[in-house]
């Protein structure tokens, strides 16, 4: 199966390239300023929360873009670096950037389309007929949303791997994804199954890290001390960063197994420094 075999080339890639796990280090260094802002006043933490949020949100893309970049050398027997990161980060930054927001904007879509079906449901039910059919109904459409929601992001994930690996512009690398994932089915499945076995351990460590430390789960802001924020930040970099690192070359290690031989309709799998990017 091509989930499991690609997963077993993982430990080799990031043993030859421990540097991959750098630009992680450095952007849960970046979320953990967030958990730091809780052991200040309220109001300031706050603002300085909300200003880390600002800047993950405009860096992201190009951490995504620059860390596909970095594993896809690595996954083409190619030493990488991170100069490499920055080369793939910039060159990619907008397309990555447009795909994203056209993601969330279908995301958006279905929560407002799950509102507005809420709100009509409740309206139906106090107003007209306080059934237990009406709220059965509701129910089934609420489980649809989320099962269409599960569809849309299960088609659209690998847009940034379609815009890097195969240079495809914004609006064409959802698309991509969309045909890879339709393609390739049984093994996408296979793919979430590991992804969802490999994130409910590493959520069970990092929990446990986080109950045998002293950390406090309940902790209201403004009251969490230093110590126990930079505890909680030493964690989330220690355990997250390497899972992020493994998660990142395995994705990109299963979306070139996808593509077959490298090729596909939008040109060769290669060094994407070396290839022309597409318009935006």
């Amino acid at each position: 199966m091509a989930a499991i075999k690609s997963l077993t080339k993982v430990p080799g890639l990031l043993g030859s390239n421990p540097v991959l796990v750098v630009p992680l280090v450095v952007l849960y260094l970046l979320t953990s300023i967030q958990t730091v802002s809780q052991s200040l006043d309220p109001i300031v933490g706050a603002i300085i929360a909300l200003v880390v949020s600002g800047v993950l949100f405009f860096a992201g893309p190009l951490f995504h873009g620059g860390t596909i970049g970095m594993a896809n050398e690595a996954a083409t027997s190619t030493r990488t670096s991170l100069g490499s990161f920055i080369l793939y980060g910039k060159q990619y930054y907008l397309s990555v950037l447009g795909a994203y927001l056209l993601f969330f904007a279908i995301l958006i879509a279905l929560f407002i389309a799950g509102g507005i079906a809420a709100a009509i449901v409740a309206v139906i039910y106090l107003t007209v007929s306080d059934s237990l059919v009406v709220l059965a109904v509701g129910g089934l459409f609420g489980v649809l949303l989320v099962c269409v929601y599960l569809v849309v992001s299960m088609l659209l994930q690998f847009y940034a791997h379609a815009i890097v690996i195969e240079a495809y512009s914004a609006v064409d690398s959802l698309k991509r994804s969309a045909v890879v994932v339709r393609q390739n089915l049984i093994s996408v499945v296979g793919y979430f199954a590991v992804l969802l076995v490999g994130g409910a351990v590493m959520t069970g460590v990092y929990v446990v890290l986080l109950w045998v430390s002293p950390v406090d789960f309940f902790a209201e802001p403004g009251t969490v001390t230093l110590t126990v924020a930079l505890t909680e930040a030493l964690l989330t970099v220690v355990v997250l960063a390497p899972a992020g690192a493994v998660y990142l070359v395995y994705s990109v290690v299963f979306y070139r197994s996808l593509l077959g031989e490298g090729v596909s309709s939008g040109g060769s799998v290669e060094s994407t420094a070396a290839s022309t990017e597409r318009s935006v």
